[in-house]
């Protein structure tokens, strides 16, 4: 079965907390996450827009705010459709399904900022650029029996730190949330005569590229 190329929320690198499996017992070396949550602002360094990239942003605005919702059916709506030539819509739309309705997690909030639209280029059918954003999302667990201990938050604050930044990782431990700070890409894509669509940026999306992208399109990526 193919690989299934989920959100760019990426809210499923924490499919670990619906798992069964008990936490790693291995020697934690990194120190304890602190109790006073430090701030964090989002600054959105578009300036001047043209036309054209205004509506984009329109579209844009509207994509991350169904993200926000966990709207299955309209993020689909708004995901390049070609996308499900290489993954299973049907898939897809469960594993949005299953993150909105999770008995383990509770997404308490998700905030996004643009910070980039680049410049609008042409292909064959019609239009793309390339999309930068930042979002911030604050995620509180629900069942009891995940990351009940101190090692366990402390293992899983030292992978995400890995993977996304040690600043970029806030672990309350009284509260059982954790805060995770991304700095997200998209492809924005608008073949004629549709509107805008969006695709997510980044190492596993582009492995399944070729096998969907118009050759224009991979040309100038």
């Amino acid at each position: 079965m193919k690989k299934i190329i989920l959100l760019s929320l990426s809210l499923l690198l924490l499919s670990s907390c619906s798992s069964k499996k008990k936490p790693v017992k291995e020697e934690i070396t990194q120190k304890e996450p602190t109790k006073e949550e430090p701030k964090k602002e989002i600054i959105n360094t578009i300036q001047t827009l043209s036309p054209s990239e205004m509506e984009l942003k329109r579209y844009l605005k509207l994509y991350l705010s169904q993200l926000k919702s966990l709207d299955a059916d309209s993020i689909i709506s708004m995901t390049y459709p070609k996308l499900f030539r290489a993954t299973s819509k049907y898939l897809y739309k469960g594993s949005i399904f299953t993150m909105a309705n999770s008995s383990n997690v509770n997404i308490i909030s998700f905030d996004t900022s643009i910070s980039k639209i680049g410049k609008i280029q042409s292909f064959s059918n019609g239009n793309f650029t390339n999309i930068a954003y930042t979002s911030v999302i604050l995620i509180q667990f629900l069942n009891p029996d995940l990351y009940n201990t101190e090692i366990s938050l402390n293992a899983l604050h030292s992978t995400l730190a890995k993977k996304y930044g040690q600043n970029n990782i806030y672990v309350d431990k009284e509260q059982r949330t954790i805060r995770i700070t991304k700095h997200e890409k998209l492809l924005a894509i608008q073949e004629r005569p549709y509107n805008w669509k969006f695709l997510g940026d980044n190492p596993a999306y582009r492995k399944l590229y070729p096998q969907f992208l118009p050759y224009d399109i991979l040309n100038q990526i």
